[in-house]
C-alpha cells in the first residue's frame, strides 16, 4: 500500500504565541518605559543636530559619438558597456578630480571643512596635515551613484548650506565634463606631435626605397614601356619580322628554282618574264616573234637562199643570244634576291636569340625589382597614412565634444536631508519596543504569588506516621512523568489485541486517512525530545499499570509508525506465558500483526555477564549491535510478577500506556515504589483507548473504573 502523506501544518505549533503574549503583557510597563526612553533620546538628538541639505546634479553618459567630420577621434568615446559606465562613477570620486574642485572653489579656507571637530581639538588629530584633513571631510560629503542600469549618474553633495551644496555639486559635474574634453584635446596634441616626428623618418625611408628601385633598373638595363618598349614587346616584333623574312626567303627560292627550270628559249624567256616582270624580256620576246613571223612568210615567197632570208635569219640568231643573256641576268637577279632573304632570316634569328637570352636574365632581375618596388610602395602607403592622420588630428584641435551631458542642474534644496523627525521618531519607537520585548522575554514570566488553579496537581501520597511520634510527617510531592496525551485507536471494542493491531496497521497505511498518522508523528516527536543523544539503538520500554493490553497496543502503534518513518525497528516481547520450547533460541521472526521484526525474550533474571545467553535481554542487545535504530520492548505491566527491574535500567525511555480510567499519578506512585522518585524523569505516559470507548470524564465512579480495568484485562 502507498503510505499516507502527513501534513505537518496540522500539528500543534512549537512556538506558543499565547505564552509570549502573557509575558509581554505582564511586563508591559517595562516595555513601554524602554520605548519611551528611546523616543526621548531621538528627541534629544533632533534638538542638538543641525540640519544638512543635499543637492544633486545629474549627467548622462551618452554612448553615441558626435561627429562633425568623417575623421576618427584619437581618443574614442567611453563606450556603451555597463562596466565602462560604472567606471565613470569611480572617476568622479577620484582624489584628482575632487582635489581640483576643492582648490578651484577655495574650500581649504572654508570653516565647514577647515575647522576640526571636537575629537581633533581634544587629541590634536589632523594638526600635522590640516589640508589633508579638510579634503577628507570634503570628500566624505560627496556621493556619486549610478541610476540603476541606465547611463545616468547622480552627483550629490551634502552641506549645512543649501546654496553651497548646489554650487559644489554643479562644480564637480563641470570639472568632470571639462576633464573629458581636455583628455581628448591632450590626446590629439600628443598624437599630432608623435606623427610629425615620425613623418620625417618615413619620408627618408620612401626616398631611399625609390632610389634603390631606379638604381636596380639602371644596373640591369630594365626599360619602361614608355622608353621604347619592354623586352617582351621587342621579342614579339622580332618574331613577326622573322616570320615575314622566312616567307620572303621561301618565295625567292621558289622563283629562283622556276627560273632555272625555264631555260634560255623564247618560251622559257616568256616564263621568266612572268616570274620577274622585265620590259627588256618582253620586248625581246615580241621582236623575236615578229622576226620569226616575217621570216616564215618571206621563206614562202622568196625561198631559203634569198638575201633577205639570210638577213632575217641572222637577226633571229642575234635576238636569241640577247634573250639568253636576258634570261641569265634574270636568274642572277632572282638568286641574289634569294641569298639576301636567307641572310636577312639569319640575322633576325640571331637577334631574336639574343633578345630571348636577355629576357631570361631580365626575368630574374624582375623578381628582385618587384621586391624593391613592394618595399617602396609599402613605405609610401605608411607615409601617406601618417600624413593623412597628421592632417586630421591638426584639424580636430578645438572641435572636441564631451559625451557627458548635464541633464539635471543642482539647485538649492528646500527640505533638509537629515535629520527627518517623523522617520527618526518612528524608528526609535519601533526599536525601543523591540528592545523592551526582547528584554521582557529574556527575563521570562513574572513569578505568581500562588499556584495557578488550572495547572494539574501532582498526586500527594498519604502522610506517613512515625510509630514513635504521634505527629504525621508529609513527604515531598512526587514529580509527574511526561504526559504524551490521549489517542483513539481503531479497532473493535472487546476484540483481541491481534485484531486491534491489524486495524491500526491498516489505517496507518491507508491513503487519505491521516488522523492517526499525525497522532503517531506527534508521539514520535515528543519521544525524540526525551532521548539522550548516543549511538544506535535507542531502547524504548513500553509497559502499563494493570493490564498488558494497552502496552501491546501502544507498542504496536509506535513500531508501525517508526517503520513508516523509515526506521529499522526490532520489537522484543517479554513474558513467561510462552513455553520454553518456543522461546529459547527461537531467533528473529516477522510478526504477523505488526509486520515488524520481532524476537521473544525471557523475563527471568539474566545470567552472569560472562555467560552467553541469546534468550536474555542483554544477549539480544549484544547480538543486535547497531543493526537497528530502535529496540521496542513490550514488557509486562508493573503489577505483574513477571516484571524485571533490569529492563528499566537498560531503557532510554519508559512509556506507560494507560487506559482512560487510569491516572498518571498512579503511574508515578508505582515508578517511585519500584525505582525511586529520581527515575520518574525517564518515563512518560499516554492514554490509549478504542475509538468507540467513552472518554475518561464519563467514568464517574470507582466501581465503573474497576469494571473497565477487568474488561481490559480480559481482552489482554
Amino acid at each position: 500500500m502507498k503510505p499516507a502523506s502527513i501534513d505537518e501544518r496540522t500539528l500543534t505549533p512549537l512556538f506558543d504565541i499565547g505564552a509570549v503574549w502573557a509575558i509581554l503583557w505582564a511586563r508591559r510597563v517595562m516595555v513601554l518605559a524602554i520605548a519611551g526612553a528611546a523616543v526621548l533620546l531621538a528627541l534629544s538628538y533632533l534638538a542638538v543636530t543641525k540640519p544638512s541639505y543635499t543637492a544633486t546634479a545629474s549627467i548622462l553618459i551618452d554612448p553615441r559619438d558626435t561627429r562633425a567630420t568623417n575623421f576618427n577621434n584619437v581618443l574614442p568615446g567611453i563606450g556603451s558597456d555597463s562596466a565602462a559606465i560604472a567606471s565613470q562613477v569611480f572617476v568622479i570620486q577620484s582624489p584628482d578630480l575632487l582635489g581640483a574642485v576643492f582648490k578651484s572653489q577655495k574650500l581649504d579656507s572654508d570653516p565647514e571643512f577647515a575647522g576640526g571637530g571636537l575629537a581633533s581639538r581634544l587629541f590634536g588629530a589632523g594638526a600635522s596635515a590640516p589640508q589633508d584633513a579638510a579634503f577628507k571631510r570634503f570628500q566624505s560629503k560627496v556621493s556619486v551613484e549610478r541610476e540603476g542600469l541606465t547611463y545616468v549618474i547622480n552627483v550629490s553633495f551634502t552641506s549645512p548650506s543649501p546654496e553651497k551644496a548646489a554650487r559644489i555639486a554643479n562644480a564637480i559635474v563641470d570639472q568632470y565634463r571639462a576633464g573629458l574634453v581636455g583628455e581628448r584635446e591632450s590626446a590629439n596634441s600628443d598624437v599630432n606631435t608623435l606623427l610629425t616626428d615620425r613623418i620625417s623618418g618615413l619620408q627618408q625611408d620612401v626616398s631611399d626605397a625609390e632610389r634603390a628601385v631606379e638604381d636596380f633598373k639602371t644596373k640591369h638595363n630594365i626599360v619602361n614601356s614608355t622608353d621604347g618598349g619592354t623586352l617582351q614587346s621587342q621579342l614579339d616584333q622580332l618574331t613577326t619580322q622573322l616570320i615575314a623574312a622566312q616567307g620572303d626567303a621561301d618565295q625567292a627560292k621558289d622563283r629562283y628554282n622556276q627560273a632555272l627550270a625555264a631555260g634560255s628559249s623564247p618560251a622559257g624567256l616568256a616564263k621568266l618574264a612572268d616570274i620577274l616582270t622585265s620590259t627588256s624580256a618582253i620586248k625581246l620576246r615580241d621582236d623575236y616573234n615578229q622576226r620569226a613571223t616575217e621570216l616564215a612568210s618571206l621563206q614562202t615567197m622568196y625561198g631559203p637562199r634569198h638575201p633577205t632570208i639570210g638577213r632575217l635569219q641572222s637577226e633571229l640568231d642575234r635576238l636569241k643570244r640577247l634573250m639568253a643573256a636576258e634570261a641569265d641576268r634574270i636568274r642572277q637577279q632572282l638568286k641574289a634576291s634569294y641569298d639576301l632573304a636567307v641572310q636577312n632570316v639569319g640575322k633576325l634569328q640571331d637577334k631574336l636569340e639574343a633578345l630571348r637570352q636577355q629576357s631570361t636574365n631580365s626575368n630574374i632581375a624582375q623578381v628582385q625589382l618587384r621586391q624593391l618596388e613592394s618595399k617602396a610602395q609599402a613605405a609610401r602607403a605608411v607615409l601617406d597614412d601618417y600624413l593623412k592622420r597628421a592632417q586630421e588630428t591638426s584639424q580636430m584641435q578645438g572641435v572636441q565634444t564631451s559625451e557627458a551631458r548635464k541633464i539635471g542642474v543642482a539647485s538649492p534644496p528646500v527640505q533638509p536631508t537629515w535629520p527627518k523627525p517623523v522617520l527618526l521618531l518612528l524608528v526609535s519607537a519601533v526599536l525601543g519596543l523591540l528592545a523592551g520585548c526582547g528584554l521582557a522575554l529574556a527575563l521570562g514570566p513574572v513569578p505568581q504569588p500562588q499556584e495557578d488553579p488550572q495547572a494539574p496537581k501532582a498526586a500527594v501520597p498519604q502522610p506517613v506516621v512515625d510509630r514513635k511520634d504521634s505527629a504525621p510527617v508529609s513527604p515531598r510531592p512526587l514529580p509527574m512523568p511526561a504526559n504524551f496525551g490521549e489517542y483513539r485507536l481503531p479497532g473493535v471494542a472487546g476484540g483481541t489485541a491481534y485484531s486491534n493491531i491489524k486495524a491500526i496497521r491498516k489505517q496507518l497505511f491507508q491513503t487519505g486517512n491521516e488522523t492517526l498518522s499525525l497522532a503517531v508523528l506527534k508521539i514520535m516527536r515528543q519521544m525524540v525530545l526525551h532521548l539522550n543523544d548516543h549511538g544506535k539503538p535507542f531502547v524504548i520500554l513500553v509497559s502499563s499499570i494493570h493490564s498488558s493490553f494497552e502496552a501491546r497496543i501502544a507498542g504496536a502503534m509506535l513500531g508501525i509508525g517508526m517503520q513508516r518513518a523509515d526506521q529499522n525497528v526490532l520489537m522484543v516481547e517479554i513474558g513467561d506465558r510462552l513455553s520454553s520450547a518456543t522461546t529459547d533460541g527461537a531467533g528473529l521472526f516477522i510478526d504477523g500483526a505488526t509486520g515488524l521484526q520481532a524476537i521473544v525474550c525471557s523475563s527471568v533474571a539474566e545470567k552472569s555477564p560472562g555467560v552467553a545467553d541469546r534468550n536474555s535481554f542483554r544477549g539480544i542487545l549484544a547480538e543486535a549491535g547497531s543493526a537497528f535504530d530502535f529496540v521496542l520492548v513490550i514488557a509486562p505491566s508493573l503489577n505483574e510478577n513477571g516484571w524485571n527491574p533490569e529492563l528499566f535500567a537498560k531503557a532510554d525511555l519508559a512509556l506507560l500506556a494507560l487506559s482512560p480510567s487510569e491516572q498518571p499519578s498512579e503511574a508515578a506512585r508505582l515508578l517511585a515504589q519500584k525505582f525511586g522518585a529520581g527515575q520518574i524523569g525517564r518515563s512518560a505516559t499516554l492514554v490509549v483507548a478504542p475509538a468507540d470507548a467513552r472518554p475518561a470524564a464519563a467514568i464517574d465512579s470507582p466501581r465503573a473504573a474497576g469494571e473497565q480495568r477487568r474488561s481490559a484485562a480480559a481482552r489482554g
